[in-house]
């Protein structure tokens, strides 16, 4: 097995959310709620099969029905960027970003914890997997990661019973994994406008990027305190370290 993972140089981010949204655009359809809230009938055939539904509000005065599209957006946050901001009175004010997902751990604690054993590497490349077929959205996984790299489509996932069919079923970063057999990079990496994401082989990014480092400001430690284990994640970094002295005020906002 070749174990893949990600490389992340933090001077060159600006916090965009390039990453974030193309993460969003291509694996739209492995959303959670994806077959649920099935394709509008105008996305297939180019006609609204209902206007009064899908085009307008009821009774406005021809506003787009923004309630009735973002049943079809991706609401769980694959990637996300985070913020901290550093100094109150410019010139003294600095921010850092940080871009993470899921870092297809070599001991991922999600796969530790799942009761139902759903969770698991793919044998060729490392990356974690989830079948949620038979998930029971107890979210022991999403508990257990450093990092919340488990994600479902309602934060109120735990409050739908089991016979419910629109409970919300645990979905994950799978690094692209389709895109990667293509020969292609993951989305997030595609789409980083500012070359501040790669991915590949360990072996590969830490030879291409020597001088790297295994953390990075503000990045969560993969220490599990419930299982008493590190995770060991597969991420690498060039780190910035803040120009203002002192703690920072972190704002984790997410599209």
């Amino acid at each position: 097995m070749s174990q893949w993972g990600f490389y992340y140089n933090q001077s060159r981010c600006v916090g965009c959310k390039s990453c974030v949204m193309a993460c969003k655009n291509w694996n739209d359809d492995k959303r959670g709620d994806a077959q649920i809230n099935v394709s509008l009938s105008w996305l297939e055939t180019g006609k609204y099969a209902n206007p009064a539904e899908y085009e307008y509000l009821p009774g406005s005065d021809g506003r787009q029905n923004y309630a009735e599209y973002r049943k079809y957006y991706m609401k769980e946050n694959w990637r996300r960027v985070d913020k901290t901001e550093y100094g109150t009175t410019p010139p003294n004010v600095d921010v850092l970003y940080l871009s993470v997902g899921c870092n297809h751990c070599d001991k991922p604690s999600c796969v530790d914890v799942c009761p139902m054993q759903i969770i698991s590497k793919d044998p060729d490349t490392g990356i974690v997997l989830v079948d949620n077929t038979n998930c029971i959205s107890c979210g022991k996984c999403q508990d257990a990661c450093p990092w919340g790299a488990p994600q479902f489509y309602d934060a109120n996932f735990r409050k739908y019973s089991q016979e419910d069919p629109l409970r919300p079923r645990m979905t994950k970063c799978t690094m692209c994994l389709d895109r990667i057999s293509e020969g292609l990079k993951p989305a997030c990496v595609a789409g980083c406008m500012n070359r501040a994401l790669d991915a590949g082989p360990m072996d590969e990014l830490k030879q291409r990027y020597s001088g790297y480092t295994v953390d990075a400001d503000n990045f969560p430690s993969d220490y599990v305190p419930s299982l008493g284990t590190n995770t060991k994640p597969n991420l690498i970094f060039k780190k910035r370290t803040s120009r203002v002295s002192g703690s920072g005020s972190i704002n984790n906002d997410v599209p």
